[in-house]
Protein backbone atom coordinates (compact mmCIF):
# COMPACT_ATOMS: atom_id res chain seq x y z
CA UNK A 1 0.00 0.00 0.00
CA UNK A 2 2.89 2.35 0.76
CA UNK A 3 4.45 1.86 -2.68
CA UNK A 4 1.07 2.23 -4.33
CA UNK A 5 0.54 5.47 -2.40
CA UNK A 6 3.95 6.80 -3.48
CA UNK A 7 3.11 5.95 -7.09
CA UNK A 8 -0.25 7.70 -6.96
CA UNK A 9 1.00 10.74 -5.05
CA UNK A 10 3.99 11.27 -7.33
CA UNK A 11 2.00 10.78 -10.52
CA UNK A 12 -0.97 12.85 -9.39
CA UNK A 13 1.33 15.61 -8.12
CA UNK A 14 2.98 15.85 -11.54
CA UNK A 15 -0.41 15.72 -13.28
CA UNK A 16 -1.73 18.38 -10.92
CA UNK A 17 1.13 20.77 -11.72
CA UNK A 18 0.86 20.08 -15.44
CA UNK A 19 -2.92 20.52 -15.25
CA UNK A 20 -2.49 23.94 -13.65
CA UNK A 21 -0.06 25.03 -16.37
CA UNK A 22 -2.38 23.78 -19.12
CA UNK A 23 -5.46 25.39 -17.52
CA UNK A 24 -3.71 28.76 -17.42
CA UNK A 25 -2.93 28.46 -21.14
CA UNK A 26 -6.08 26.80 -22.47
CA UNK A 27 -9.67 28.04 -22.28
CA UNK A 28 -12.70 26.51 -20.50
CA UNK A 29 -14.19 25.71 -23.93
CA UNK A 30 -11.15 23.61 -24.89
CA UNK A 31 -11.45 21.68 -21.63
CA UNK A 32 -15.13 21.22 -22.42
CA UNK A 33 -14.26 19.68 -25.80
CA UNK A 34 -11.86 17.15 -24.26
CA UNK A 35 -14.54 16.44 -21.66
CA UNK A 36 -16.95 15.39 -24.42
CA UNK A 37 -14.34 13.15 -26.06
CA UNK A 38 -13.40 11.44 -22.81
CA UNK A 39 -17.00 10.39 -22.20
CA UNK A 40 -16.97 8.11 -25.24
CA UNK A 41 -13.44 6.80 -24.75
CA UNK A 42 -13.99 6.19 -21.02
CA UNK A 43 -17.05 4.05 -21.71
CA UNK A 44 -15.11 2.04 -24.31
CA UNK A 45 -12.08 1.68 -22.04
CA UNK A 46 -14.20 -0.09 -19.42
CA UNK A 47 -14.16 -3.21 -21.61
CA UNK A 48 -10.37 -3.26 -21.39
CA UNK A 49 -9.74 -2.01 -17.85
CA UNK A 50 -12.42 -3.91 -15.95
CA UNK A 51 -14.03 -7.30 -15.78
CA UNK A 52 -11.65 -9.99 -16.93
CA UNK A 53 -8.40 -8.40 -15.77
CA UNK A 54 -9.86 -8.14 -12.25
CA UNK A 55 -11.09 -11.72 -12.60
CA UNK A 56 -7.44 -12.74 -13.09
CA UNK A 57 -6.50 -10.98 -9.85
CA UNK A 58 -9.31 -12.60 -7.86
CA UNK A 59 -8.69 -16.11 -9.22
CA UNK A 60 -5.93 -17.70 -7.15
CA UNK A 61 -5.48 -20.73 -9.45
CA UNK A 62 -4.98 -18.77 -12.68
CA UNK A 63 -3.20 -20.54 -15.56
CA UNK A 64 -1.07 -19.39 -18.49
CA UNK A 65 -4.02 -20.07 -20.78
CA UNK A 66 -6.23 -17.85 -18.60
CA UNK A 67 -3.78 -14.96 -18.89
CA UNK A 68 -3.25 -15.36 -22.63
CA UNK A 69 -7.00 -15.63 -23.25
CA UNK A 70 -7.73 -12.36 -21.43
CA UNK A 71 -4.87 -10.67 -23.31
CA UNK A 72 -6.23 -11.68 -26.72
CA UNK A 73 -9.82 -10.95 -25.71
CA UNK A 74 -8.85 -7.40 -24.65
CA UNK A 75 -7.16 -6.71 -27.98
CA UNK A 76 -10.20 -7.96 -29.89
CA UNK A 77 -12.58 -5.84 -27.81
CA UNK A 78 -10.40 -2.73 -28.17
CA UNK A 79 -10.46 -3.04 -31.97
CA UNK A 80 -14.24 -3.47 -31.95
CA UNK A 81 -14.64 -0.39 -29.73
CA UNK A 82 -12.32 1.67 -31.95
CA UNK A 83 -14.27 0.75 -35.10
CA UNK A 84 -17.52 1.68 -33.32
CA UNK A 85 -16.14 5.08 -32.28
CA UNK A 86 -14.75 5.68 -35.78
CA UNK A 87 -18.21 5.18 -37.25
CA UNK A 88 -19.89 7.17 -34.49
CA UNK A 89 -17.52 10.17 -34.69
CA UNK A 90 -19.33 12.19 -37.45
CA UNK A 91 -22.65 11.87 -35.60
CA UNK A 92 -21.03 13.13 -32.37
CA UNK A 93 -19.68 16.14 -34.26
CA UNK A 94 -23.10 16.91 -35.77
CA UNK A 95 -24.83 16.53 -32.40
CA UNK A 96 -22.58 19.05 -30.63
CA UNK A 97 -22.01 21.22 -33.73
CA UNK A 98 -18.28 21.53 -32.99
CA UNK A 99 -15.74 21.53 -35.82
CA UNK A 100 -12.96 18.90 -35.79
CA UNK A 101 -14.72 16.87 -33.07
CA UNK A 102 -14.90 13.87 -35.42
CA UNK A 103 -11.17 13.75 -36.20
CA UNK A 104 -10.29 14.47 -32.56
CA UNK A 105 -12.36 11.49 -31.41
CA UNK A 106 -10.90 9.18 -34.07
CA UNK A 107 -7.32 10.10 -33.14
CA UNK A 108 -7.86 10.02 -29.36
CA UNK A 109 -9.63 6.64 -29.50
CA UNK A 110 -6.40 5.00 -30.70
CA UNK A 111 -5.31 4.83 -27.07
CA UNK A 112 -7.95 2.12 -26.52
CA UNK A 113 -5.98 -0.33 -28.67
CA UNK A 114 -2.69 0.75 -27.10
CA UNK A 115 -4.12 0.29 -23.57
CA UNK A 116 -5.25 -3.22 -24.47
CA UNK A 117 -1.62 -4.13 -25.22
CA UNK A 118 -0.50 -3.44 -21.64
CA UNK A 119 -3.66 -4.05 -19.55
CA UNK A 120 -2.80 -7.70 -18.79
CA UNK A 121 0.95 -7.07 -18.22
CA UNK A 122 0.09 -4.34 -15.70
CA UNK A 123 -2.39 -6.73 -14.08
CA UNK A 124 0.38 -9.31 -13.65
CA UNK A 125 2.61 -6.71 -12.00
CA UNK A 126 -0.32 -5.84 -9.70
CA UNK A 127 -0.88 -9.51 -8.81
CA UNK A 128 2.76 -9.67 -7.69
CA UNK A 129 2.15 -6.50 -5.62
CA UNK A 130 5.16 -4.95 -7.40
CA UNK A 131 3.99 -1.36 -7.06
CA UNK A 132 7.58 -0.15 -6.97
CA UNK A 133 7.91 -0.95 -10.69
CA UNK A 134 4.55 0.66 -11.49
CA UNK A 135 5.64 3.78 -9.60
CA UNK A 136 8.70 4.23 -11.79
CA UNK A 137 6.84 3.51 -15.04
CA UNK A 138 3.92 5.83 -14.39
CA UNK A 139 6.11 8.65 -13.09
CA UNK A 140 8.31 8.65 -16.20
CA UNK A 141 5.41 8.45 -18.67
CA UNK A 142 3.47 11.19 -16.89
CA UNK A 143 6.37 13.66 -16.95
CA UNK A 144 7.26 13.06 -20.60
CA UNK A 145 3.69 13.15 -21.94
CA UNK A 146 2.79 16.16 -19.79
CA UNK A 147 5.88 18.07 -20.85
CA UNK A 148 5.05 17.55 -24.51
CA UNK A 149 1.44 18.66 -23.89
CA UNK A 150 2.59 21.89 -22.21
CA UNK A 151 4.96 22.65 -25.10
CA UNK A 152 2.14 22.07 -27.61
CA UNK A 153 -0.27 24.25 -25.61
CA UNK A 154 2.22 27.12 -25.55
CA UNK A 155 2.74 26.65 -29.28
CA UNK A 156 -0.98 27.18 -29.94
CA UNK A 157 -2.20 23.62 -30.56
CA UNK A 158 -5.17 24.08 -28.20
CA UNK A 159 -7.18 20.94 -27.47
CA UNK A 160 -4.74 18.85 -29.53
CA UNK A 161 -2.24 19.27 -26.68
CA UNK A 162 -4.60 17.39 -24.34
CA UNK A 163 -5.18 14.66 -26.94
CA UNK A 164 -1.43 14.26 -27.45
CA UNK A 165 -0.86 13.99 -23.69
CA UNK A 166 -3.21 11.01 -23.42
CA UNK A 167 -1.89 9.21 -26.51
CA UNK A 168 1.80 9.70 -25.75
CA UNK A 169 1.40 8.45 -22.19
CA UNK A 170 -0.34 5.28 -23.43
CA UNK A 171 2.36 4.61 -26.03
CA UNK A 172 5.21 5.11 -23.54
CA UNK A 173 3.50 2.92 -20.94
CA UNK A 174 3.06 0.09 -23.44
CA UNK A 175 6.72 0.24 -24.49
CA UNK A 176 8.12 0.37 -20.95
CA UNK A 177 5.83 -2.33 -19.54
CA UNK A 178 6.85 -4.80 -22.26
CA UNK A 179 10.52 -3.96 -21.72
CA UNK A 180 10.27 -4.53 -17.95
CA UNK A 181 7.97 -7.57 -17.80
CA UNK A 182 9.36 -10.99 -18.66
CA UNK A 183 5.92 -12.51 -19.39
CA UNK A 184 4.95 -13.15 -22.98
CA UNK A 185 1.57 -14.52 -24.17
CA UNK A 186 1.46 -18.09 -25.44
CA UNK A 187 -1.11 -16.93 -28.02
CA UNK A 188 -3.69 -19.44 -26.81
CA UNK A 189 -7.35 -18.46 -26.74
CA UNK A 190 -9.20 -20.90 -24.52
CA UNK A 191 -12.98 -20.95 -24.49
CA UNK A 192 -12.78 -22.87 -21.22
CA UNK A 193 -10.68 -20.13 -19.60
CA UNK A 194 -13.00 -17.42 -20.86
CA UNK A 195 -16.01 -19.35 -19.58
CA UNK A 196 -14.43 -19.83 -16.13
CA UNK A 197 -13.62 -16.14 -15.84
CA UNK A 198 -16.95 -15.05 -17.31
CA UNK A 199 -19.11 -15.57 -14.21
CA UNK A 200 -16.95 -13.19 -12.18
CA UNK A 201 -15.70 -10.85 -14.89
CA UNK A 202 -18.92 -10.30 -16.82
CA UNK A 203 -20.84 -9.02 -13.80
CA UNK A 204 -18.00 -6.73 -12.87
CA UNK A 205 -17.77 -5.54 -16.47
CA UNK A 206 -21.48 -4.72 -16.64
CA UNK A 207 -21.31 -2.99 -13.25
CA UNK A 208 -18.30 -0.89 -14.29
CA UNK A 209 -19.83 -0.08 -17.67
CA UNK A 210 -23.04 1.17 -16.09
CA UNK A 211 -21.11 3.14 -13.47
CA UNK A 212 -18.81 4.88 -15.96
CA UNK A 213 -21.71 5.65 -18.30
CA UNK A 214 -23.72 7.30 -15.55
CA UNK A 215 -20.64 9.04 -14.09
CA UNK A 216 -20.14 10.70 -17.47
CA UNK A 217 -23.84 11.20 -18.13
CA UNK A 218 -23.66 14.89 -17.21
CA UNK A 219 -20.94 15.63 -19.78
CA UNK A 220 -23.12 14.40 -22.63
CA UNK A 221 -25.78 16.98 -21.86
CA UNK A 222 -24.04 19.95 -20.24
CA UNK A 223 -22.23 20.75 -23.48
CA UNK A 224 -25.44 20.38 -25.51
CA UNK A 225 -28.10 21.84 -23.21
CA UNK A 226 -26.02 24.52 -21.43
CA UNK A 227 -22.65 25.23 -23.10
CA UNK A 228 -19.24 23.72 -23.81
CA UNK A 229 -17.72 26.47 -21.65
CA UNK A 230 -19.84 25.41 -18.64
CA UNK A 231 -18.72 21.83 -19.19
CA UNK A 232 -15.15 23.15 -19.00
CA UNK A 233 -15.89 24.83 -15.64
CA UNK A 234 -17.57 21.67 -14.37
CA UNK A 235 -14.69 19.46 -15.54
CA UNK A 236 -12.06 21.74 -14.05
CA UNK A 237 -14.00 21.98 -10.77
CA UNK A 238 -14.04 18.21 -10.40
CA UNK A 239 -10.38 17.81 -11.36
CA UNK A 240 -9.06 19.36 -8.15
CA UNK A 241 -10.98 16.86 -6.04
CA UNK A 242 -10.10 14.11 -8.48
CA UNK A 243 -6.40 14.62 -7.74
CA UNK A 244 -6.97 13.62 -4.10
CA UNK A 245 -9.67 11.13 -4.99
CA UNK A 246 -7.54 9.59 -7.73
CA UNK A 247 -4.61 9.02 -5.39
CA UNK A 248 -6.59 7.49 -2.55
CA UNK A 249 -9.13 5.45 -4.51
CA UNK A 250 -6.58 3.99 -6.92
CA UNK A 251 -4.29 3.03 -4.02
CA UNK A 252 -7.16 1.29 -2.26
CA UNK A 253 -8.49 -0.41 -5.38
CA UNK A 254 -5.07 -1.59 -6.52
CA UNK A 255 -4.23 -3.05 -3.11
CA UNK A 256 -7.56 -4.21 -1.68
CA UNK A 257 -8.43 -6.85 -4.28
CA UNK A 258 -5.03 -8.58 -4.60
CA UNK A 259 -4.25 -8.10 -0.89
CA UNK A 260 -7.54 -9.14 0.72
CA UNK A 261 -8.17 -11.91 -1.83
CA UNK A 262 -5.44 -13.87 -0.05
CA UNK A 263 -7.63 -14.04 3.09
CA UNK A 264 -11.01 -14.22 1.36
CA UNK A 265 -11.83 -17.53 3.10
CA UNK A 266 -10.87 -16.27 6.58
CA UNK A 267 -13.93 -14.19 7.37
CA UNK A 268 -12.91 -12.81 10.79
CA UNK A 269 -9.52 -11.65 9.52
CA UNK A 270 -11.20 -10.14 6.47
CA UNK A 271 -13.64 -8.11 8.59
CA UNK A 272 -10.86 -6.99 10.96
CA UNK A 273 -8.68 -5.83 8.07
CA UNK A 274 -11.61 -4.03 6.43
CA UNK A 275 -12.39 -2.17 9.66
CA UNK A 276 -8.75 -1.08 9.97
CA UNK A 277 -8.68 0.06 6.33
CA UNK A 278 -11.84 2.16 6.73
CA UNK A 279 -10.54 3.85 9.88
CA UNK A 280 -7.11 4.52 8.40
CA UNK A 281 -8.66 5.82 5.19
CA UNK A 282 -10.98 8.14 7.13
CA UNK A 283 -8.03 9.63 9.04
CA UNK A 284 -6.50 10.65 5.72
CA UNK A 285 -9.45 11.56 3.49
CA UNK A 286 -11.68 13.47 5.90
CA UNK A 287 -9.22 16.31 6.69
CA UNK A 288 -7.95 16.44 3.09
CA UNK A 289 -11.34 16.96 1.48
CA UNK A 290 -12.71 19.27 4.19
CA UNK A 291 -9.55 21.40 4.00
CA UNK A 292 -9.76 21.51 0.20
CA UNK A 293 -13.38 22.68 0.45
CA UNK A 294 -12.59 25.72 2.61
CA UNK A 295 -9.52 26.59 0.53
CA UNK A 296 -11.24 26.26 -2.86
CA UNK A 297 -11.56 29.97 -3.60
CA UNK A 298 -7.96 31.06 -2.89
CA UNK A 299 -6.68 27.89 -4.56
CA UNK A 300 -8.47 28.65 -7.84
CA UNK A 301 -7.55 32.35 -7.74
CA UNK A 302 -3.83 31.67 -7.25
CA UNK A 303 -3.34 28.58 -9.39
CA UNK A 304 -5.83 28.96 -12.25
CA UNK A 305 -6.54 32.72 -12.27
CA UNK A 306 -9.93 34.39 -11.93
CA UNK A 307 -11.21 33.18 -15.31
CA UNK A 308 -11.89 29.82 -13.58
CA UNK A 309 -13.77 31.19 -10.52
CA UNK A 310 -17.13 29.64 -11.61
CA UNK A 311 -15.49 26.28 -10.87
CA UNK A 312 -15.08 27.06 -7.14
CA UNK A 313 -18.57 26.01 -6.01
CA UNK A 314 -18.35 22.84 -8.10
CA UNK A 315 -15.05 22.03 -6.41
CA UNK A 316 -16.50 22.51 -2.91
CA UNK A 317 -19.53 20.31 -3.56
CA UNK A 318 -17.39 17.55 -5.01
CA UNK A 319 -15.11 17.59 -1.98
CA UNK A 320 -17.98 16.14 0.04
CA UNK A 321 -19.13 13.82 -2.75
CA UNK A 322 -15.66 12.31 -3.29
CA UNK A 323 -15.11 11.94 0.45
CA UNK A 324 -18.22 9.77 0.73
CA UNK A 325 -17.37 7.84 -2.44
CA UNK A 326 -13.96 6.69 -1.17
CA UNK A 327 -15.36 5.19 2.05
CA UNK A 328 -18.29 3.78 0.11
CA UNK A 329 -16.02 2.19 -2.49
CA UNK A 330 -14.23 0.05 0.08
CA UNK A 331 -17.48 -1.85 0.56
CA UNK A 332 -17.80 -2.54 -3.16
CA UNK A 333 -14.25 -3.90 -3.26
CA UNK A 334 -15.11 -6.12 -0.32
CA UNK A 335 -17.81 -7.79 -2.42
CA UNK A 336 -15.27 -8.28 -5.21
CA UNK A 337 -12.88 -9.92 -2.75
CA UNK A 338 -15.39 -12.54 -1.63
CA UNK A 339 -16.39 -13.19 -5.26
CA UNK A 340 -19.89 -11.68 -5.00
CA UNK A 341 -19.82 -9.53 -8.12
CA UNK A 342 -23.47 -10.52 -8.59
CA UNK A 343 -24.37 -8.52 -5.48
CA UNK A 344 -22.22 -5.59 -6.62
CA UNK A 345 -24.06 -5.59 -9.94
CA UNK A 346 -27.42 -5.84 -8.18
CA UNK A 347 -26.55 -2.77 -6.12
CA UNK A 348 -25.38 -0.96 -9.23
CA UNK A 349 -28.83 -1.06 -10.84
CA UNK A 350 -30.45 0.80 -7.95
CA UNK A 351 -27.56 3.28 -7.69
CA UNK A 352 -27.79 4.11 -11.37
CA UNK A 353 -31.52 4.66 -11.21
CA UNK A 354 -31.09 7.09 -8.32
CA UNK A 355 -28.28 8.98 -10.04
CA UNK A 356 -30.13 9.33 -13.34
CA UNK A 357 -33.27 10.62 -11.62
CA UNK A 358 -31.29 13.29 -9.73
CA UNK A 359 -29.26 14.30 -12.79
CA UNK A 360 -32.27 14.64 -15.08
CA UNK A 361 -34.04 16.72 -12.44
CA UNK A 362 -30.99 19.00 -12.09
CA UNK A 363 -30.00 19.47 -15.74
CA UNK A 364 -32.32 22.40 -16.49
CA UNK A 365 -31.10 24.36 -13.43
CA UNK A 366 -27.39 24.54 -14.34
CA UNK A 367 -24.05 23.07 -13.30
CA UNK A 368 -24.32 23.93 -9.58
CA UNK A 369 -27.49 21.87 -9.23
CA UNK A 370 -25.95 19.06 -11.27
CA UNK A 371 -23.09 18.94 -8.74
CA UNK A 372 -25.59 18.95 -5.85
CA UNK A 373 -27.46 16.08 -7.52
CA UNK A 374 -24.20 14.14 -7.59
CA UNK A 375 -23.67 14.78 -3.87
CA UNK A 376 -27.19 13.66 -2.98
CA UNK A 377 -26.96 10.47 -5.02
CA UNK A 378 -23.50 9.70 -3.61
CA UNK A 379 -24.84 9.97 -0.07
CA UNK A 380 -27.61 7.49 -0.84
CA UNK A 381 -25.08 5.21 -2.59
CA UNK A 382 -23.14 4.89 0.66
CA UNK A 383 -26.07 3.19 2.35
CA UNK A 384 -26.66 0.97 -0.68
CA UNK A 385 -22.99 -0.08 -0.86
CA UNK A 386 -22.86 -0.95 2.83
CA UNK A 387 -26.06 -3.02 2.79
CA UNK A 388 -24.55 -6.41 1.84
CA UNK A 389 -21.38 -6.05 3.96
CA UNK A 390 -23.77 -5.37 6.83
CA UNK A 391 -25.97 -8.33 5.98
CA UNK A 392 -23.19 -10.83 5.25
CA UNK A 393 -20.51 -9.73 7.71
CA UNK A 394 -22.36 -7.65 10.28
CA UNK A 395 -20.38 -4.54 9.36
CA UNK A 396 -22.82 -2.15 7.72
CA UNK A 397 -23.34 1.61 7.36
CA UNK A 398 -24.00 2.54 10.98
CA UNK A 399 -21.17 0.35 12.31
CA UNK A 400 -18.79 2.05 9.90
CA UNK A 401 -20.05 5.54 10.76
CA UNK A 402 -19.71 4.73 14.46
CA UNK A 403 -16.09 3.70 13.89
CA UNK A 404 -15.20 7.03 12.24
CA UNK A 405 -17.50 9.47 14.08
CA UNK A 406 -14.68 10.97 16.19
CA UNK A 407 -12.49 11.29 13.11
CA UNK A 408 -15.30 13.21 11.37
CA UNK A 409 -15.65 15.47 14.43
CA UNK A 410 -11.90 16.14 14.48
CA UNK A 411 -11.95 17.04 10.78
CA UNK A 412 -14.90 19.42 11.14
CA UNK A 413 -13.41 21.18 14.18
CA UNK A 414 -10.09 21.52 12.37
CA UNK A 415 -11.54 23.29 9.30
CA UNK A 416 -13.71 25.55 11.46
CA UNK A 417 -10.66 26.68 13.44
CA UNK A 418 -8.56 27.19 10.31
CA UNK A 419 -11.33 29.12 8.55
CA UNK A 420 -11.75 31.45 11.54
CA UNK A 421 -8.00 32.12 11.55
CA UNK A 422 -7.71 33.00 7.84
CA UNK A 423 -11.11 34.70 7.38
CA UNK A 424 -9.76 38.24 7.78
CA UNK A 425 -6.68 37.72 5.59
CA UNK A 426 -7.27 39.38 2.20
CA UNK A 427 -4.39 37.85 0.24
CA UNK A 428 -5.27 34.46 -1.28
CA UNK A 429 -1.58 33.57 -1.48
CA UNK A 430 -1.03 34.20 2.23
CA UNK A 431 -4.15 32.18 3.05
CA UNK A 432 -2.74 29.23 1.10
CA UNK A 433 0.55 29.56 2.95
CA UNK A 434 -0.82 29.87 6.48
CA UNK A 435 -3.77 27.45 6.33
CA UNK A 436 -1.84 24.13 6.06
CA UNK A 437 0.61 25.28 8.75
CA UNK A 438 -2.35 25.70 11.10
CA UNK A 439 -4.33 22.67 9.92
CA UNK A 440 -1.77 19.91 10.52
CA UNK A 441 -1.04 20.52 14.22
CA UNK A 442 -4.69 21.28 14.99
CA UNK A 443 -5.89 18.04 13.39
CA UNK A 444 -3.10 15.99 14.96
CA UNK A 445 -3.89 17.46 18.38
CA UNK A 446 -7.62 16.72 18.02
CA UNK A 447 -6.92 13.10 17.04
CA UNK A 448 -4.73 12.74 20.12
CA UNK A 449 -7.38 14.41 22.27
CA UNK A 450 -10.04 11.98 21.01
CA UNK A 451 -7.62 9.05 21.50
CA UNK A 452 -7.83 7.75 17.93
CA UNK A 453 -5.70 4.60 18.19
CA UNK A 454 -5.34 4.09 14.45
CA UNK A 455 -3.25 7.28 14.27
CA UNK A 456 -0.43 5.68 16.27
CA UNK A 457 -0.64 2.57 14.10
CA UNK A 458 -0.38 4.62 10.90
CA UNK A 459 2.61 6.59 12.19
CA UNK A 460 4.37 3.39 13.30
CA UNK A 461 3.84 1.67 9.94
CA UNK A 462 5.02 4.77 8.08
CA UNK A 463 8.21 4.86 10.18
CA UNK A 464 8.80 1.16 9.52
CA UNK A 465 8.34 1.60 5.77
CA UNK A 466 10.57 4.65 5.37
CA UNK A 467 13.06 3.13 7.80
CA UNK A 468 13.48 0.26 5.35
Amino acid sequence: MAWSAIERISVQAVQFILGIILARILSPKEYGIIGILLVFTAISNVFIDSGFTKALIQKQSRTKDDISTVFLFNIFISIVCYIALWLLAPYVENFYELEQLSILLRILALFLIINALFAVPVTLITIDLDFKTLTKLNFVTTIISGGIAVFMAYDGYGVWALVAQILIRSILTAILVWLVLKWRPNWVFSKTSLSNLFSYGSKLLISSLLSVTVNNFYALFIAKLISTKDLGYYTRGTQFTDVVYGILSSVLESVLLPGLSKVQEQREILIHQTRNIIKATAILVIPLFLFLAIMADPLVRVLLTEKWLPAVTILQIFCFARLITIISGINVNLLYVIGRTDLALKQQYSKILIRIIFLIAALKFGIIYIALAELMSTTIHFFINTYYPGKIMGYGAFSQLNDIKLIILAGVLMVVMVYCCIFFIESSLIQLFIAPILALPIYYGLLRLFKIQELSSLILKAKEFFGK
